[in-house]
């Protein structure tokens, strides 16, 4: 038995069990590419994404063909990096458009 074995394992458990706000960058890369790059080693990969742009935000912001550069990472886990964020804004452009919004006092009182 290896050093690595039941490692997504673990990464699953600690997020389920403390959220992603523990993770350092690198960690929650490798936990996302887990659902697109089976069995590899996701955390190398997740290091070289983030050598290359700089932070997680480039990484997901970075262009389709740029990420499939990177070594280790196909059109799935291209497509998945990107997926995330654009996602993530037309949740919150649903949410924003049930917001009330104040437009007098009286509304506010």
């Amino acid at each position: 038995m290896g050093i690595h074995d039941g490692h997504r394992e673990k990464m699953r458990q600690r997020l389920l069990n403390g959220g992603l706000d523990s993770f350092a960058d690198h960690e929650a890369l490798e936990i996302l590419l887990f659902y697109a790059i089976p069995r590899k080693n996701t955390n190398e990969i997740a290091h070289r994404l983030l050598e290359r742009y700089g932070s997680l935000s480039a990484v997901m912001c970075a262009p389709l063909a740029d990420l499939k550069k990177v070594s280790g990472i196909g059109e799935n886990a291209a497509i998945l990096l990107r997926l995330v964020p654009q996602l993530y804004r037309k949740a919150r452009m649903a949410d924003a458009g049930r917001e009330t919004v104040i437009t007098s006092n009286e509304q506010a009182g």
